[in-house]
């Protein structure tokens, strides 16, 4: 088959495009023309044989006339089975620029589906959604497709306005609801972590197996109802923030989380919990490869070469990460 994948460069992006190509299909990423030097280094991952199924046009998302310039070539040489829609600006980016964030996510996404159903044989649709769009489930932890969209802040606003758009479009469309997804490539200790409160109900997906579920909803048949799936790693990957990060900063050689307060972080507002309905989405897409000790193992093994120097240099090093808490300073205000 012949596969579109939008965003094709991002963490789940690169994912998905591996899947793919694992499948036997071909694959024509589409980016931004900023991404150049990153697709050719993503490019050299792949042997000769496969290389030639993978192509690459760059666009800016936001201008309908250069992605139907893009889908009309392509069409010139086949026309594609499906597309897979990744492309969107996500936190913290989401949040520095919402009027941007709004022409990438949902002018991005209609861009998109226009263009697709313009094409001689529209292709199958498949969009890249969060559990962001279930909104603030602290309490309310289990999660399921038929439950309300809670919208937190503009990058879950934009997700549901996208699916909007598309499940009510006239192309063949598939929504997929990414849980937390992991990856030992992406390590980086974001400011945003201290907005999910520690006793947060985490159900993480790999970012392979996330990939995976794309590649299979561009080819799986489906029932016609069943239009969005919630994917999440299920059972197997199920923990608490807390104890999420007591993992992931062992690794480093920092001990466990206690260095962090509970009053670094939010105490409401954030989104992730646990999918009631993941095993479905697993039964019907066959995607699930890893499991959260699998992951905490790549992450073991990423960080062995840290442990050493990070052990010199500890308490600055949790100084350091807790300075990006931007809760601490409302405290001391406070207390002064």
């Amino acid at each position: 088959m012949n596969i579109v994948v939008t965003g094709g460069l991002g963490n789940v992006g690169k994912s998905t495009v591996k899947a793919c190509i694992e499948e036997g299909h071909s694959v024509t990423i589409l980016e931004a023309p900023a991404a150049c030097r990153k697709a050719q280094s993503f490019l050299r991952r792949f042997y000769p044989s496969e290389r030639e199924r993978i192509k690459i046009s760059y666009c800016d998302i936001r201008n309908y006339k250069e992605v139907e310039n893009v889908l009309n070539r392509l069409q010139g040489a086949g026309l594609p089975d499906a597309i897979i829609h990744l492309a969107a600006l996500i936190p913290p980016a989401s949040d520095n620029n919402p009027e941007v964030t709004w022409q990438i996510n949902v002018g991005g996404t209609k861009n998109v589906i226009d263009a697709n159903a313009n094409l001689e044989k529209p292709a199958r649709l498949v969009l890249a959604s969060s559990i962001a769009t279930y909104g603030d489930r602290l309490e309310d932890f289990w999660i399921k497709t038929s439950d309300a969209f809670q919208s937190s802040d503009i990058y879950s606003k934009t997700k549901i306005e996208s699916e909007k758009l598309v499940l009510g479009s006239d192309v063949p469309a598939l929504v997929l609801r990414l849980s937390y997804v992991v990856s030992p490539e992406w390590l980086q200790f974001d400011p945003l972590m201290f907005h999910m409160p520690p006793k947060t109900r985490l159900e993480v997906v790999h970012t392979l197996d996330a990939g995976r579920a794309f590649a299979h909803a561009a080819t799986t048949e489906v029932l016609p109802e069943t239009r969005i799936f919630d994917i999440g790693g299920g059972a197997a990957c199920r923990t608490i923030f807390r104890a999420y990060l007591d993992r992931i900063f062992s690794y480093f050689g920092l001990g466990d989380s206690g260095f962090l307060p509970d009053c670094a972080f939010a105490k409401s507002g954030f989104h992730c919990g646990w999918y009631a309905d993941s095993d479905f989405a697993d039964s019907v897409l066959h995607f699930r490869s890893k499991s959260l000790e699998d992951y905490y193992r790549e992450v073991q093994c990423k960080t062995d070469k840290y442990v050493p120097w990070v052990s010199l240099v500890g308490p600055a090093v949790r100084r350091w990460i807790l300075r990006k808490s931007s809760f601490l300073p409302i405290l001391f205000a406070t207390v002064n």
